[in-house]
């Protein structure tokens, strides 16, 4: 086991991490979530603290070198939102490199290659999961896009394609070997979706798979204590953290704290009523009329940890106006805490069928 992987299990908690000569302050990331993590909600985490790196949404290569609304709106960012990575994908190695291209061009500072999404309609592109299925085309396109920019270019993948197909401990070595900056592993095959348990073993088996570059954990990460549980178990580098950042965002601050030796910040009620409406008035900022459409869906992900009583979250499911917004936001603001269940109604929602449905 290398060096850093060694004292990574020893002493979980670790500091700053170099990623493609990117110095982080933290090694714990805000994971790419499609549909989630635009501007205004990385913008909001960092206002909070502790986070080392964030990711956008996954970007169509195509669609964002023809420069259409959704795909820029999707890597949308401003100096506060440092540092960032850009996260691509397709199943066409051209594409892929024109739009790193692109993205170095105009000033971005990293690439993600995607090689986990598990939705059907990106792999019935060729891209997400699928190019797990295809070793050396998936290598090439490794090798192709490293070789194309000077900026740091990791990527994202799964443990493989189901159970019967565990490439990602093989890929990441040849992966390492094509130049690649780091690699973030979601320990669950494209089959799973998100269903099931993340696959500790599986992740380290890709740690150990690879010489020096860090390998960052993703996966059923909801607190300080799974994030620490995960690099001690899996000797991983760094976590990356999706559905939990939106049920609880303070983890990185809590994770920040736990760094540095103090004691673990809570929330008080007034920063999470105050959270809720800052992520909304950031999120106007970008979109307008639109955020209110946009938001609905945090809030059942954020109901939950911010205290906000059922009926009230299902109002913030369906407001559609900003004055409708601050109503809501002020009789959550009285009646904070009467909420009856501590399970976020978005964990009920998330996808747990055959992934082919989705």
């Amino acid at each position: 086991m290398p060096a850093e992987v060694a004292s990574a299990v020893s002493d979980p908690v670790g500091g700053p991490i170099s990623v493609g000569g990117r110095l982080l302050a933290t090694r714990y990331f805000l994971a790419p979530l499609a549909g989630y993590t635009h501007l205004a909600f990385r913008r909001a985490l960092r206002e909070l603290g502790g986070l080392g790196l964030a990711t956008t949404d996954l970007v169509h290569a195509t669609q964002l070198v023809e420069q259409k609304r959704q795909s820029l709106e999707l890597i949308a960012t401003d100096a506060s939102d440092r540092p960032l990575t850009v996260q691509i994908f397709s199943g066409v190695t051209e594409h892929m490199v024109a739009a790193a291209r692109w993205l170095q061009d105009r000033g971005y500072e990293a690439i993600d290659l995607n090689m986990g999404c598990p939705m059907a309609k990106v792999n019935g592109m060729g891209g997400g999961a699928r190019l797990l299925c295809d070793a050396d085309n998936a290598c090439r396109l490794v090798e192709t896009v490293v070789g194309s920019v000077a900026i740091p270019v990791t990527v994202k993948m799964r443990l493989g394609w189901d159970r019967d197909s565990i490439s990602a401990p093989y890929l990441a070595a040849r992966f390492e070997a094509a130049g690649i900056a780091a690699v973030t592993i979601h320990g669950r095959t494209r089959a799973q979706g998100f269903s099931g348990e993340v696959d500790r073993e599986g992740i380290q088996a890709v740690a150990d798979a690879v010489q020096a570059i860090p390998v960052v954990a993703n996966g059923d990460v909801r607190s300080p204590d799974d994030a620490l549980q995960m690099r001690r178990e899996t000797g991983c580098d760094a976590v990356a953290i999706g559905r939990g950042a939106m049920l609880d965002p303070w983890i990185f601050r809590k994770l920040s704290d736990l760094e540095a030796g103090r004691p673990v910040r809570e929330p008080t009620t007034d920063e999470q009523t105050g959270f809720l409406q800052r992520h909304f008035e950031l999120m106007w900022e970008q979109h307008a009329e639109r955020s209110c459409t946009l938001f609905r869906k945090f809030a059942a992900w954020y109901g939950a940890r911010l205290g906000i009583p059922e009926d009230l979250e299902l109002r913030l499911r369906m407001f559609q106006s900003m004055t409708e917004f601050g109503e809501i936001l002020a009789e959550i603001g009285q009646r904070h805490g009467e909420r009856r269940s501590p399970v976020a109604t978005a964990l009920v929602k998330v996808p747990n069928g055959p992934v082919e449905r989705w």
